[in-house]
């Protein structure tokens, strides 16, 4: 039983340094490496989450970070970020609204940029309910966006429900990271 557990706590580990490695353009960008924001708890947790960019937009590069010191919400923009949520919740955290409304304040100055809000759900409850949830919190992130003056012609959005989890398993810890929204650059 000993061996199985430290079996497990060794894969928790590998999972986490892998997806904080990995590159976020392309199809990785719809992955947990591209992550930003947070909410109700995944900070507390020390969870690692990250938000991925590139060198063009704003050069204004600081950053939030968790009670463990870890980067978790980049505050430059044009980057891919994911906000978490809480369970069974479309409300987003205060908290992430600095970053959010960086990446507001470049999609307004940039007409010709087009972002794509992803809603995911953890895998508790039925397909129809999570996918109503996921659209819930895009529709949540994307009025933010427009109250900041972002074009809602600029936002593509697109529930999963929780067919694309970020990480796989069923626990607390492993749900909490499937509660997002990824904000997904599309072209700029």
């Amino acid at each position: 039983m000993n061996k199985i557990k430290l079996l497990m706590s060794v894969s928790l580990v590998s999972t986490v340094f892998v997806l904080s490695g990995c590159s976020t353009t392309g199809e990785s960008s719809k992955q947990a490496s591209n992550t930003g924001a947070n909410a109700s708890g995944a900070n507390s947790s020390g969870a690692q989450v990250y938000a991925a960019g590139n060198s063009q937009g704003y050069k204004e590069k600081i950053a939030r970070k968790n009670s463990n010191g870890q980067i978790i919400n980049s505050l430059k923009a044009p980057a891919n970020q994911t906000y978490y949520f809480s369970f069974d919740s479309n409300n987003m955290d205060p908290s992430d609204l600095k970053a959010l409304s960086m990446q507001a304040t470049f999609l307004a100055t940039h007409p010709d940029a087009k972002v794509r809000l992803e809603g995911n759900t953890d895998a508790r409850g039925s397909r129809e309910y999570n996918v109503g949830l996921g659209w819930r919190r895009d529709q949540s992130i994307a009025r933010i966006l427009e109250q900041q003056g972002v074009n809602p012609k600029q936002l593509e959005m697109v529930s999963y429900g929780k067919e694309k989890p970020a990480v796989f398993g069923s626990a607390e810890s492993i749900w909490r990271l499937n509660r997002r929204v990824n904000l997904v650059y599309e072209a700029y």
